[in-house]
């Protein structure tokens, strides 16, 4: 069975200390209760303390969409896989199959690449060898069958839940600062190899600016800039492992938190891809319909985060994006701007979150979606 990705009690224990409302907060992040499966070394890195960057990076006219060919797997560059979270309640390879095929042929597109979330862990020894590398899940046979064009996006959480503490993040940010957490990270990294997943994409510690997340960065500049080094030491761990070739995804929310991309960012020497997640809503006014122009120039948002990852020479990723039943519903021109986006920029990856949660507006595409769907096709279909 697939578990909720956070608990609704803490996110209300702890509603007072955010800067942005959570009901705010929630609808435009992937941070919503999205569904899960399963169960010190010294260092020099880039400061996270510098300050924002306000590069301002041109647009690049464009005339044509070009799509590549499925032919390699994610790069750090503008490899544009088209990757899927899995939509089913069943479990196994043959669901999985299932699930690809349908969502590539609703809108003409050629899945190579699986997100899954590896969270909500109860103990170290679950989170070393987590639910996704068992074949009876059936991921680790859809990757082996054709492992040079299929991998999987992981999301990775910095901590199994006994440590969590949204209230006092430095209650465990300290000790992963001082390389405490190395040796699990290494661990998870063998147990991704044996399963045959060294090729993953690692999101580790993704949407960490919200505070419905386990692995939240906290509120002050001193526990965020610790946060950036617990990801160091584990994006560092993680890479010790024999035969690993995994790409590693510093992944936020748009908007959301008021914190400075830069507090929290642990240097281009721990990341290769940086990731963002945004959806079809304002954070700051979720029941008023937004344009995508209104909602790229928000602070923190698409085009902050664009210039923030030009600036570090860095490809992008959208892990998590899509339509919400209200307020805009079926909006093409959410779909157009990000389209024109993945075109243009340096763009790893991008899934589209085609998750029906009963609890939580996300909007599939499909028959409630038709003007969004076409959109969809011409930006990120296959070109003959």
């Amino acid at each position: 069975m697939r578990q909720l990705r956070v608990a609704i009690t803490a996110i209300v224990a702890v509603a007072s200390a955010l800067t942005v409302p959570v009901d705010s907060a929630l609808a435009v992040s992937g941070g919503s209760p999205t569904i899960a499966r399963g169960s010190v070394t010294s260092r020099t890195f880039a400061s996270p303390k510098a300050s924002p960057t306000t590069t301002t990076v041109p647009a690049s006219p464009t005339t044509t969409t070009y799509v590549p060919a499925p032919g390699d797997l994610i790069t750090t560059g503008a490899s544009r896989r088209e990757c899927l979270d899995p939509n089913f309640a069943d479990t196994g390879l043959a669901a999985i199959k299932i699930a690809v095929a349908k969502f590539d042929s609703v809108t003409n597109t050629t899945v190579t690449c699986l997100s899954a979330y590896l969270n909500a862990e109860p103990n170290w020894g679950l989170w070393e060898h987590p639910w996704i590398t068992s074949a009876q899940y059936g991921y680790t046979d859809w990757v082996k069958a054709k492992p040079r064009i299929r991998q999987l996006v992981l999301q990775v959480d910095l901590i199994p839940t006994p440590l969590v503490n949204v209230e006092d993040p430095l209650s465990w940010e300290a000790s992963c600062a001082q390389g405490d957490f190395n040796s699990y990270a290494t661990v998870l990294g063998k147990s991704l190899v044996a399963a045959g997943l060294e090729n993953s994409v690692l999101r580790l510690g993704p949407e960490m600016n919200g505070i419905w997340e386990e692995d939240y960065v906290g509120p002050t500049v001193e526990e965020q800039h610790l946060w950036a080094e617990c990801f160091a030491n584990e994006a560092t761990a993680l890479r010790e492992a024999p035969g690993e070739r995994f790409l590693i995804d510093w992944d936020a929310n748009a908007c959301v938190g008021n914190i400075p991309f830069a507090n929290y960012y642990p240097g281009n020497a721990y990341v290769d891809i940086l990731g963002l997640d945004i959806y079809d809503v304002s954070c700051l006014t979720p029941k008023s319909r937004q344009t995508f122009k209104q909602l790229s120039e928000v602070r923190l948002g698409i085009t902050s985060f664009e210039n923030f990852a030009a600036a570090r020479r860095k490809p992008m990723s959208f892990p998590e994006w899509g339509l919400k039943k209200y307020p805009n519903g079926d909006d093409p021109a959410y779909i157009d701007g990000m389209g024109a986006i993945f075109d243009r920029r340096d763009v790893a990856f991008e899934t589209y979150f085609n998750v029906n949660v009963i609890i939580r507006p996300y909007l599939p595409l499909g028959r409630q979606t038709p003007l969004a769907l076409a959109a969809f096709k011409k930006w990120f279909g296959n070109r003959s």
